[in-house]
């Protein structure tokens, strides 16, 4: 007798606030609406690699009430339907238990296929692969799946995923059980985790079913079940009961608050290049420059800007800098990485409030 296919919902997280890409990042332009290749947003990007993924699957587009606009806006019209809006951003875990809210009083054994829309793919075929094993897997084992690639660097603003042994059926790619989590290590650890073998960079993509996830969610963050379980039923419209919700939920993400703790976590590994474009530094190394530079005396200095601008430098080494109309950055390379202060700074300086 035939298997019967899931049924499969993806879920793209768009309402990250991309505080590291400032100045292109405000709050009327959120990062998932920038484009890295000069011609669609990430979140058109991410929609496109996933389309093929999976017939007939569903679609939920999670953002912030704050965002909701401007995501509509660059979304085909057939998705537009498909926003969830949060009414503030409080992390992965308030985004996609409210995800698997949604889901569950539909199917509770939909398959939440969750992904961020902020990533870059290099070999999107390969990709496709991991995310079909990812849900056949899930199901299977009826647990949560996660995709991990193998480090390139040591970089300590990722989560770390450590294999355990593999599972005995021949999945293409290789699947394993989640050993350990590891989020944001030191620079010697993600050094030393760099050189150990099947441990991989977290992506962010979790696959299960949407009642796999609530009970994730109620047995490790029973405060984030006990607040928005019980909106199932006004999730059609914001309301204040919602909004009282969330401002009382901690913000943590998914990974932290359920995968550090959850027993029987699946890792698919992922066989492609791959970037979270949520600094500067990396977005330097795969966006298409804009403007028009002029280097003299100058070396290893990035720069990423507007059409029909000039920017020259003279003498400088080891600088990023990002130009806009209204702001420029100037940050050594190895920095990148601290831009959210400078966030901080401007959201807390009404002198500044202009800026936001």
């Amino acid at each position: 007798m035939k298997r019967r296919q899931p049924s499969v919902t993806f879920v793209v997280m768009a309402g990250g606030k991309g505080e590291r890409l400032l100045p292109f990042v405000r709050a009327a332009t959120p990062k998932v609406c920038l484009s890295s290749d000069g011609t669609r947003s990430l979140l058109q990007a991410t929609i496109e690699r996933l389309r093929p993924v999976w017939p007939n699957a569903g679609w939920l587009i999670v953002t912030t009430q704050e965002q909701a606009a401007a995501v509509r806006g660059v979304l085909p019209r057939p998705l537009q339907r498909c926003v969830l809006v949060e009414p503030q951003g409080k992390n992965t875990a308030a985004c996609i238990t409210l995800a698997a809210v949604t889901l569950a009083t539909r199917d509770p054994r939909q398959v939440m296929a969750v992904v961020p829309a902020d990533h870059w793919i290099g070999d999107v075929p390969t990709f496709r692969r991991a995310m079909r094993t990812a849900i056949r897997a899930a199901v299977r084992h009826d647990t949560i799946a996660m995709i991990g690639v193998r480090p390139t660097h040591p970089h300590t603003g990722l989560g770390y995923l450590c294999a355990g042994p593999s599972l005995k059926e021949r999945w293409s790619p290789r699947v394993f059980r989640l050993r350990r989590f590891i989020e944001k290590p030191s620079r010697k650890l993600a050094t030393r985790l760099l050189r150990r073998p099947q441990t991989y960079w977290n992506t962010g993509t979790f696959v299960g079913t949407a009642d796999k996830f609530l009970e994730c969610v109620t047995e490790w963050l029973p405060d984030h079940a006990k607040r928005l379980v019980p909106m199932a039923a006004r999730l059609s419209r914001q309301n204040g009961a919602m909004s009282r919700a969330y401002r009382r939920l901690e913000p943590i993400s998914f990974d932290h608050g359920v995968m550090d703790r959850v027993q029987g976590g699946l890792i698919v590994e992922g066989r492609f290049p791959w970037a979270d474009l949520g600094s500067w530094d990396i977005w330097a190394k795969l966006a298409r420059p804009a403007c028009q530079t002029v280097a003299i005396g100058s070396r290893n200095v990035t720069v990423i800007g507007q059409d029909r601008h000039l920017i020259a430098t003279v003498g400088v080494r080891d600088l990023l800098i990002i130009q806009t109309p209204s702001a420029t950055l100037v940050c050594r390379q190895d920095q990148a990485q601290a831009v959210r202060e400078v966030v901080r700074r401007v959201s807390t300086d009404p002198r500044l409030a202009a800026f936001r």
